[in-house]
């Protein structure tokens, strides 16, 4: 199935699992990605891969995986939720890979890792956006992030390494709950 095809799929599985108001809702998120159905093929995946724990799914996949998904979370929050946050997580891809962002410094980061072709860190990326659009982090810290993930995809470049960085974002978070835990053990004992 090619990206197109897939992506036309997914559209028809949400034709009979989304209200009337619900499908209109994703029609729209589609219509943001003017006809580009391999970006929004790219979308979906990172999207998917953010909530598969950094597990980007096969190509061949992405249809069953995105239908599991959906039904169980939908199930449990409701499609509103998700077409919700669905919506705010393609803002942020068409940002990160259109490179549509007023800051100057937060732009010539998302221009360098893009010229490097770090694909694979958008799903990180898309959850750092969504931490400072919603005041979790500050300015500072995005751009930290931004710097980090810009040192990675260059390191990798010069390294000719195939390092995947799709699961960076949980990689960190696993250590700073491992950094959490040992301070809290530390101030204990």
């Amino acid at each position: 199935m090619t990206k197109v095809d897939t992506v036309n799929s997914v559209i028809k599985f949400l034709e009979l699992a989304l209200s009337e108001e619900g499908l209109a809702f994703f029609l729209n998120i589609k219509k943001s990605f003017a006809s580009d159905d391999e970006l929004l093929f790219d979308f979906l995946h990172n999207y998917l891969t953010i909530q598969k724990g950094g597990r980007a799914p096969l190509e061949n996949t992405l249809y069953a995986d995105f239908t599991v998904y959906f039904d169980r979370f939908s199930s449990i929050q409701g499609e509103k939720k998700i077409l919700e946050q669905i919506a705010r997580y393609a803002k942020y891809f068409l940002m990160l890979r259109l490179e549509y962002i007023e800051n100057e410094n937060f732009a010539r980061s998302i221009s360098v890792i893009n010229a490097y072709e770090a694909w694979d860190v958008y799903p990180f990326l898309l959850e750092v956006m969504d931490d400072w659009e919603n005041g979790r982090i500050d300015e500072g810290a995005l751009l930290n992030m931004l710097n980090m993930v810009e040192d990675l995809a260059y390191k990798r470049l010069q390294n000719g390494e195939d390092t995947d960085l799709s699961s960076l974002g949980m990689d960190i978070n696993k250590m700073l709950f491992s950094a959490r835990l040992y301070d809290e053990q530390r101030s204990a004992g």
